[in-house]
């Protein structure tokens, strides 16, 4: 990989800086899951120097998907149980006697 002469593993965690900064201006894990594989793949060739550049990319690809994919099934399963804020029936903050709401009249039209 050796662009500007720089060693994969100093490439990889540029990448995976450049990662997190995009994960903090987006609403996704995407760019999280794909950061980590970026420093998984950085350790990697770190340890193992002179690793085909294939090799390093398919670490990153099968990680940072892996931990995507678990974030997001974290995430969802988390949603599932906890109730969100935004969920207010504003209902409950009334007394019990004031909850119940008055079906609609039958007779709208025979009114006299």
């Amino acid at each position: 990989m050796e662009a500007l002469g720089l060693p994969d593993w100093l490439i990889w965690g540029l990448i995976a800086v450049a990662l997190l900064a995009v994960e903090m201006m987006t609403v996704t894990y995407i760019a999280l899951g794909f950061a980590a594989g970026a420093v998984v793949a950085g350790l990697l060739s770190f340890l193992f120097p002179g690793m085909h550049v294939f090799v390093q990319a398919l670490i990153w690809a099968l990680v940072g998907a892996a931990v995507w994919l678990g974030i997001a099934r974290w995430n969802a399963a988390f949603r599932k149980t906890h109730r969100d804020i935004n969920d207010f029936d504003p209902l409950d903050s009334l007394p019990e006697s004031d909850r119940r709401r008055r079906a609609p009249s039958r007779d709208k039209g025979n009114e006299k």
